[in-house]
């Protein structure tokens, strides 16, 4: 009987101790099941524009918000989100910073400012808004424009705050114009561009990451939360941030883009931005984003591929026209310059000649520099001319005598109607082509740079400013006024800086001028 109480004792002991190893065994293996559970979720919750698995990365980065590209829009939100109180990053894919602000000529028209006044100059916010209206015939979207009208002259007096020296040019009024608004600042698109690098660099809570495009953007529960970056074209990295600001320019590098988009423009000299190849636009669309205008543009038809510039467009404003190989005028040569551009692509060889007289080289501050380069055919006559240039001389003649009853009747058969006192030789000739500055169409946002879907929603968490957005020039072709694109670049990327600064994901909402 002793030994067989024994034996269950022992048993019971023997029980007792497997069921305390059970419980000191099994939770924390349930723990571990539990936490492993929770970060395989938390990874597979962050995803793409596509909705595809996030990229393997190396690393995590927060800021309270992150600018993507580093033109003149992403170094404006930049600044602005830094001037809110925000830590930024700035992640550029090139290895350098500017954009398509850096080839700019640094001119931002605004009307009101005190440059104007002291000129004498009386304008209205009402004169400059209609002036960007009337070149795309009153097609675009009012509140953009108006936008851009009310706040040019703080973006002028933000530019000088920063040390940008501002000038109003007077001494030209420009295409299109009905005031002189133009600000030029010193040193062109170089020197604004300049000293807004440095001010970046120079901010300690903006972090710059050059030569670290990114490759995606990352979403969860259908919110932008930041980017993937390839830092330093090496490894993948994550940053995080409250805001993300899409500063990625347009289209014009991406060809594919371009024969979609606007094939009138694909044989046209790339005088664009090598950083503006549409993906911004396209992570938008992936995320359902509306976009808009994606038909227009901003060209320049008198493009000299022997100056590596543009050739002055007042030589056709004075009395110059223009034909093509075969000696044929083609159009109304009093246009905007953005305007010509797809009529010269449209000639044979899409190259053109430019044709003008003494008494317009006379007039013209450039014509030694042409001289000077050796680009200029001269002839004494209109017949030495045209076989200098070996062009149809019929056809050439037939073009010069239309012309020519223009400047007596007033109108020529293209319908142009300002002409000079006279054509008479000796006259001069060179070879240009048009060339593409920038897109104009893009995500469409609200007024303050919040990225729209098409059911009109926001995504939250993702602002756009420059290029990147839906433009205000034209809903279609080359409709464009001087000084759009930087009017774009800087006050949008002021009012999504802000924004992007001073609104949570969650307080996000859509903000529109009454």
């Amino acid at each position: 009987m002793k030994k067989i109480i024994s034996l269950l004792m022992c048993g019971l002991m023997i029980i007792s101790l497997l069921v305390g190893c059970t419980e000191q065994v099994n939770p924390p293996e349930e723990e571990n099941i539990e936490d492993n559970n929770n970060e395989e979720n938390n990874v597979s919750s962050i995803t793409i524009s596509t909705g595809e698995s996030a990229p393997e990365y190396d690393e995590t980065i927060e800021a309270d918000v992150l600018v993507l590209g580093g033109g003149g829009a992403g170094l404006t939100s930049a600044l602005t989100a830094s001037e809110n109180g925000k830590n930024v990053i700035l992640a550029e894919k090139l290895g350098y910073l500017g954009g398509a602000t850096l080839l700019s000529g640094g001119i931002v028209p605004a009307a009101e400012t005190k440059q104007q006044k002291e000129a004498g100059i009386i304008d209205n916010q009402d004169l400059f808004a209609r002036d960007i209206f009337r070149p795309n015939s009153y097609s675009v979207r009012k509140d953009l424009v108006y936008t851009v009208t009310e706040n040019a002259k703080n973006v002028v007096e933000w530019l000088e705050e920063q040390g940008v020296k501002m000038s109003l040019i007077t001494n030209n009024l420009y295409y299109g114009q009905s005031n002189y608004r133009m600000h030029i600042a010193e040193g062109s698109g170089n020197g604004m561009t300049k000293v807004l690098i440095d001010n970046v660099n120079k901010n300690d809570k903006i972090e710059v990451l050059v030569n670290s495009p990114a490759i995606e953007l990352a979403v969860e529960n259908e919110q932008v939360i930041g980017a993937f970056i390839k830092k330093d074209n090496k490894n993948i990295i994550l940053i995080k941030a409250e805001n993300t600001v899409l500063c990625t320019s347009g289209f014009g590098a991406n060809k594919e883009m371009l024969e979609e988009y606007i094939p009138e423009m694909i044989n046209a000299y790339p005088y664009v931005a090598p950083g503006a190849t549409g993906e911004g636009i396209i992570w938008g669309q992936n995320l359902g984003a509306s976009v808009a205008n994606m038909k227009s543009y901003q060209g320049h038809g008198v493009y000299s591929e022997e100056l590596q510039g543009s050739a002055d467009l007042n030589i056709l404003y004075r009395g110059g026209i223009l034909v093509n190989k075969n000696g044929e005028r083609f159009t109304n040569e009093h246009k905007g310059y953005s305007e010509l551009s797809p009529d010269v692509l449209a000639q044979p060889d899409y190259h053109v000649y430019m044709v003008f007289n003494q008494a317009n080289a006379d007039a013209t501050a450039s014509f030694a520099d042409y001289d000077k380069a050796d680009i200029l055919t001269k002839a004494d006559n209109l017949e030495e001319l045209a076989t200098a240039l070996n062009i149809d001389q019929d056809k050439f003649n037939a073009s010069i005598n239309d012309y020519l009853n223009g400047i007596e009747t007033g109108q020529d058969s293209l319908n142009r109607t300002f002409f000079p006192d006279h054509f008479d030789g000796p006259y001069y000739a060179f070879e240009i082509t048009a060339d593409l500055r920038h897109t104009q169409g893009g995500l469409v946002t609200d007024t303050v740079g919040h990225v729209l879907k098409e059911d009109g929603t926001l995504i939250k968490g993702l602002y756009a400013a420059g290029g990147v957005m839906e433009g205000f020039s034209d809903t279609a072709g080359p409709g464009y006024m001087s000084g759009n694109g930087l009017l774009q670049a800087f006050v949008f990327g002021r009012l999504a800086g802000e924004n992007a600064a001073t609104t949570t994901r969650a307080d996000a909402k859509i903000i529109n001028l009454e």
